[in-house]
């Protein structure tokens, strides 16, 4: 967390979250269908002047051939719906921006954790022959960003002068038109990119060593805690891990250290809690949990 190394978690658990969210921005669109896709019939204004009751069914029957809905308050100067359906396809971008973003930070030579698919023969630089660039999620990214300067102007749209505004309706049509294409392009290329990524646990595993056994810190401090109270495991660790830092020493010696430690926790006890496999939580349960959510919904959306 804020780009230090916190606690262990699993790239499943990543994953899961990604799903989750994803999993309500699908309710979000279902839930938006009968007042975004609706048929209007109005007449110049909206009155119905010209066509009476006559232009309701009409209406009606416009959207059930169109498998749509019929707009119940027919009227050229509402907006609302087509703003929401704007923003919630910005929300979605913004999510699949962020996966794209963490896949993209990832691949970087310091992480590397993962990889995007890269084609053979693919060149990443007409005069860097070892560039390997994650340019799907570079473009997701920048798709993303594009589609989230529609939702200002989606709003704007919405401030329509009395009954009908050629200005607005501008505003709005070229919002609904572009996000639409972006959205596709952004779903399209995620799909890419998580169609054959490749993942390297090994190195994921050696990253959680970089800090030393320093993100086993809160471990340790809860395990002391049980002994002397949390308030003072919490400061006896700090001290311990304030040491291996500054003094760029292995955790474990400067744990061994601290006599308050030492005297509660056998040297192999201390060992066993600095192991990160033993203390990832519920990630296993979630990634395991949200993949089957994951697999039910694709199977109703096929449907």
């Amino acid at each position: 967390t804020h780009g230090q190394h916190a606690v262990p978690a699993t790239f499943g658990y990543k994953i899961a979250v990604w799903i989750d969210e994803f999993i309500r921005h699908i309710d979000r669109l279902k839930g938006s269908e009968e007042r975004v896709f609706v048929t209007m019939l109005g007449g110049g204004a909206g009155t119905m002047a010209s066509v009476g009751m006559e232009g309701l069914k009409t209406q009606e029957l416009m959207a059930q051939e169109l498998g749509m809905h019929s707009m119940q308050m027919p009227s050229r100067t509402i907006g609302d719906h087509l703003t929401e359906y704007i923003t919630l396809l910005a929300m979605l971008s913004a999510t699949s921006s962020k996966i794209a973003r963490e896949v993209y930070t990832l691949m970087k030579q310091e992480f590397g954790e993962l990889e995007e698919p890269v084609p053979i023969g693919a060149v990443g630089s007409s005069t860097m022959p070892q560039k390997r660039n994650p340019r799907l999620c570079q473009d997701v990214v920048a798709w993303a960003a594009e589609v989230r300067t529609f939702v200002p102007m989606a709003l704007e749209s919405m401030q329509t002068e009395h009954e009908a505004d050629k200005t607005t309706s501008m505003m709005i049509n070229s919002a609904i038109d572009r996000t639409c294409i972006l959205v596709d392009q952004i779903l399209n290329g995620l799909t890419e990119i998580f169609r054959d990524i490749q993942i390297f646990p090994e190195r994921m595993r050696a990253n959680v060593e970089l800090s030393g056994g320093l993100i086993m810190s809160e471990r340790i401090m809860l395990v002391l805690g049980k002994e002397m109270g949390r308030q003072k495991a919490h400061d006896v660790i700090y001290q311990a891990a304030q040491n291996s830092v500054n003094q760029a020493r292995p955790f474990k010696e400067t744990l061994m250290e601290e006599q308050e430690l030492v005297e509660r926790l056998s040297e192999k006890e201390i060992i066993e809690l600095l192991d990160p496999e033993k203390y990832t939580g519920l990630c296993s349960y979630f990634a395991e949990t949200y993949s089957k959510k994951a697999s039910i919904l694709v199977e109703k959306l096929r449907k």
